[in-house]
């Protein structure tokens, strides 16, 4: 008896401990299992086959887990951690948080209105087709594919899902700015790149792109925000910059990224090792946040995508064919060194045509992947061109390095022939000339035309959309669609990792996942790294946050009155502070 009575008395005492967690929990699984309920009344009659049918499940069940994960963070930020030392909090600043998001999403929603109903084209086609067919499809990323049918479904509108990466962008620039004006950012230098932003073409486009690589390139971009708060707020406080609910969120961040793009598998291995580096976890903590990350990625490959992905054997060699048949055309058509030319070319027209690579490459694209391939795709072909091209790639570095520097000037707009994320000219041009036959009968159906936008503010996007891209006409606005800035930008705030470390880990999240595509981008397409575009607006005013503020405040010492670094932490808002120019 006296064993159970301890037993129970502990339990009362765990529970009472962890009340608040517990009742935030509770209302998290109320509001995923209204969603759920709610979506369930979205299926279709009569009811599609059981592979559709599994579609419709699984996004029944991601936008409730999304819903309760985004309840419980909410709530905690408000309830449980209202009581912890933190002046980096919103809820200090909720007033210049709601304001700016306003702003910003004001902005982005013309652009929204004015391009409706999107650009479809190239990989928002297809998306919009296999989702109106309750399908996935694993080229575009599975976890994307139960995402755009789970929105899709749920509003009826395909457009929505642009819809929803304009607010998270406006919330994650409304967080940002708040935050530096909130602890002494100058307001004429923070209002300076708020109007900067608000100006932006490159960046009201990106965020309207129909794309998984928009909603992959908000997400890293809020992994190196969650990052740079931890930083700053370990500056202020002198204490740990993680609270409770920081590295579950960056496990699910970071694992969803890598879903939705190789290439993001760069931060499986950074978070952990910048928090290493900047002493704010122990390497055991470190390497549990990569299990998890890790572990939470199989249990979505192992358990949930075989379940709704059609099997494709091939499907593995066609993504590393992908990979090298970028740098494969570069070599051919620059007449690359080889001790077996003839080999060479019967191993590739094995998997694909000569030909093609040789009369029709373009670094920017992959025309012949789509039209010339030699199927099927087995493994001894894929073996016996992978061994070839390694040693191509040996045998001539120089070439290979002038393709990756090349293809990734394309991704930061500086190729004539670089593909822009939206249809150039998309009005004075007829459907049929613009897209395939199943492609102007899907979105008649649909009734997806854009003559349907308010004129009078399409008119303006529309102009402001052609002439701002200079590789097909556009001249008066020649600059904006340039990456180069925000790509020295990143460089040079790593570069000052040792007297600017806050800035340098939010860069380095940023810089980490374009290494990647620099090094196995297929293509150009700026979208790749719509993260790096983002973080170019934010790099200067950061840095001079940091450098103007942060390294002062650190810099005072301690007094009685409450101030200095050393003084202890206040969690009350600082709206005191002096504004540092």
């Amino acid at each position: 008896m006296q064993v159970r009575s301890g037993l129970g008395g502990k339990a009362r005492s765990w529970v009472g401990r962890y009340r608040v967690e517990l009742g935030l929990a509770a209302l998290a699984l109320l509001v995923g299992a209204v969603v759920f309920g709610l979506m369930r009344s979205t299926w279709p009659t009569p009811l599609p086959a059981r592979p559709e049918r599994r579609v419709l499940q699984t996004s029944d069940t991601l936008l409730s887990l999304v819903s309760a994960l985004c309840t419980f963070f909410l709530a905690w930020c408000f309830t449980r951690g209202a009581g912890r030392v933190d002046p980096v909090s919103v809820r200090h600043r909720w007033r210049s948080f709601l304001g700016l998001w306003a702003l910003f999403a004001a902005v982005f929603l013309l652009w929204w209105a004015g391009e409706w109903p999107g650009h479809y084209y190239s990989d928002a086609l297809q998306s919009l087709s296999v989702s109106s067919q309750y399908q996935v499809e694993p080229w575009l990323s599975t976890f994307w594919g139960i995402w755009a049918h789970g929105i899709h479904r749920a509003t009826g509108q395909f457009s929505s899902l642009s819809l929803f990466n304009l607010f998270l962008f406006s919330a994650l620039l409304a967080d940002f700015f708040s935050l530096l004006l909130s602890q002494g950012l100058s307001r004429r230098v923070g209002g300076l790149f708020v109007a900067l932003v608000v100006t932006s073409i490159p960046l009201g486009l990106l965020a309207i792109y129909l794309s998984h690589d928009i909603i992959n390139g908000l997400l890293r971009l809020s992994i190196a925000l969650i990052l740079m708060r931890a930083m700053v707020r370990r500056a202020l406080t002198s204490a740990s910059g993680l609270t409770p609910v920081t590295l579950p969120a960056l496990v699910l961040l970071t694992a969803t990224a890598t879903l939705l793009r190789g290439d993001s598998m760069a931060l499986v291995l950074y978070v952990p090792a910048v928090l290493v580096a900047s002493r704010q976890v122990r390497v055991g903590v470190a390497v549990a946040l990569l299990v998890g990350t890790l572990g939470l990625m199989q249990v979505f490959r192992r358990a949930v995508e075989p379940r709704i992905a059609p099997p494709s054997p091939e499907r593995g060699n066609r993504y590393a064919l992908s990979l090298i048949l970028n740098p494969l055309g570069y070599l051919v058509t620059n007449r690359y060194y080889s001790p077996d030319p003839e080999g060479d070319q019967a191993a590739m027209d094995a998997v694909i045509a000569y030909s093609c690579l040789r009369d029709r490459y373009k670094a920017e694209e992959s025309p012949c992947y789509w039209d010339s391939l030699n199927p099927p795709i087995s493994d001894e072909k894929m073996a016996e061109l992978k061994k070839r091209f390694l040693r191509m790639v040996r045998d001539n570095p120089a070439l290979m390095l002038s393709n990756r520097v090349y293809t990734f000037a394309g991704t930061l707009g500086l190729s004539p022939k670089t593909p822009p994320p939206f249809l150039y000219m998309r009005e004075k041009w007829k459907p049929e000339d613009q897209y395939p036959p199943h492609g102007v009968r899907l979105l008649a159906e649909l009734n997806l035309d854009p003559a349907r936008a308010p004129q009078s503010l399409a008119r303006i996007t529309h102009w402001l959309r052609d002439e701002s891209w200079p590789a097909r006409g556009g001249k008066s606005l020649f600059f904006p669609w340039n990456g180069v800035p925000a790509l020295l930008l990143a460089l040079w705030l790593v570069s000052r990792w040792r007297t600017l470390p806050a800035s340098a880990v939010t860069a380095g999240a940023v810089l980490a996942p374009a290494c990647l595509v620099f090094v196995a981008g297929p293509a150009s397409h700026p979208s790749y790294v719509a993260d790096l575009w983002m973080f170019g607006h934010l790099a200067v005013p950061l840095a001079w946050f940091e450098a103007r503020v942060l390294r002062a405040r650190a810099a005072l010492p301690p007094s009685a009155g409450g101030e200095g670094r050393d003084a202890g932490a206040l969690d009350v808002p600082p709206a005191h502070l002096r504004h540092n120019g």
